[in-house]
């Protein structure tokens, strides 16, 4: 806007300069300027003058200060608009919007499902099998941080992904724990043969440091998996700050109590002399896995899937400008005319004097 106010003014300062100009060399050369002439150029220097300040001060803003949205809305307008922004998402709502009865709704068939998932599962198999990256990659895992200092190195000497898909069945709604809210429960049955074979060494530190190694091979087989999943959609909760920034919503998988994980493990402990199978080890690698299963997912545990806000972008972009504005109006104001408008007027005003 400086930059138009400076334009104004150099036109302004030239078509004066011209006038006085023109009235000086008349004045000189002894020639006479009709009062007519002289009045018309007034009054129309006069005219842009006002016009100039009509625009400035009543059709012009400063580009500087925040700008104000227009409403063109009526008051009644807008009382409807806000009146369609009111969330109605409470249970009773989208169950009777959605023609579903809890009490007699009976359970659903999810037949579409496992064949998606059968289709997913299969080419993931076909793909782990290429150049073996998936035995590398739980070799690469396992010798990481999760190995401890008494083991040796782990190799992975097997691995089965099986041939059989889950079956998910009666899948059906039901309300959650938290008031106005529901939750899905779909059971699932899932018999195969999953299967990871490693080698290692257990090493005895003791009289003295690497005194001995005990190897070990394990053969893992997960041979049924059945029970009932729940998912549930997280919504934050409401808060009375008015936060401008929106809470994350998630998307909540966890499993009830009943479920069945059966496990098949072999065992071969020694060098020389061998022990296979031995029950204590069986019974302490079946506890621990179905431990590590009911502290990750077992109900009121679950697994959480962040829902991608879309509005993410368009947030962050309004904060950083509204920053921005915030800095320019901490800044001091600057003056309206630049430094080479202020020369002109200040050369302007002595040619005036000399003349």
């Amino acid at each position: 806007q400086c930059s138009i106010y400076e334009e104004v003014a150099t036109q302004l300062v030239g078509l004066i300069q011209k006038e006085c100009a023109a009235c000086v060399i008349q004045e000189k050369t002894g020639g006479d300027v009709s009062v007519f002439v002289k009045g018309l150029l007034l009054g129309q220097l006069s005219v842009i003058i006002v016009i100039a300040f009509v625009l400035r001060y009543m059709f012009l803003e400063d580009v500087h200060q925040g700008k104000k949205p227009l409403s063109r809305l009526s008051p009644a307008a807008k009382s409807q608009t806000n009146m369609k922004r009111v969330p109605s998402s409470t249970a009773a709502n989208i169950l009777d919007k959605t023609f579903y009865d809890l009490l007699h709704h009976p359970p659903e068939s999810t037949d579409w499902l496992n064949v998606l998932l059968a289709q997913t599962m299969s080419q993931y198999r076909d793909d782990a099998q290429l150049n073996d990256r998936l035995i590398l990659a739980i070799d690469e895992v396992l010798n990481g941080g999760v190995r401890p200092g008494f083991f040796g190195p782990i190799h992975v000497t097997e691995l089965s992904l099986g041939d059989e898909f889950p079956i998910f069945s009666n899948a059906r709604i039901r309300p959650s724990d938290d008031i106005g809210s529901m939750r899905a429960e779909i059971d699932f049955e899932f018999s195969d043969q999953l299967s990871v074979g490693i080698e290692t060494q257990l090493i005895l530190n003791w009289p003295k440091v690497d005194f001995a190694a005990l190897p070990i091979s394990l053969l893992l087989s997960v041979v049924r998996f059945s029970g009932t999943l729940t998912i549930e959609l997280i919504n934050p909760p409401e808060s009375t700050t008015g936060s401008t920034i929106p809470l994350d919503r998630y998307v909540a998988i966890s499993s009830y109590s009943d479920f069945t994980l059966d496990f098949a493990v072999r065992s071969l402990l020694g060098s020389r002399t061998k022990l296979e199978d031995i029950p204590k080890l069986t019974d302490l690698i079946t506890s621990k896995l179905r431990n590590v299963y009911m502290d990750r997912l077992v109900y009121p545990n679950f697994v959480k899937i962040k829902i991608p806000n879309m509005w993410e972008a368009r947030d962050r972009k309004t904060r950083e400008q509204q920053q921005a504005l915030d800095e320019k109006l901490s800044d001091p104001p600057e003056s309206g005319l630049t430094a080479s408008a202020k020369e002109r007027i200040e050369e302007f005003v002595e040619d005036i004097k000399d003349a």
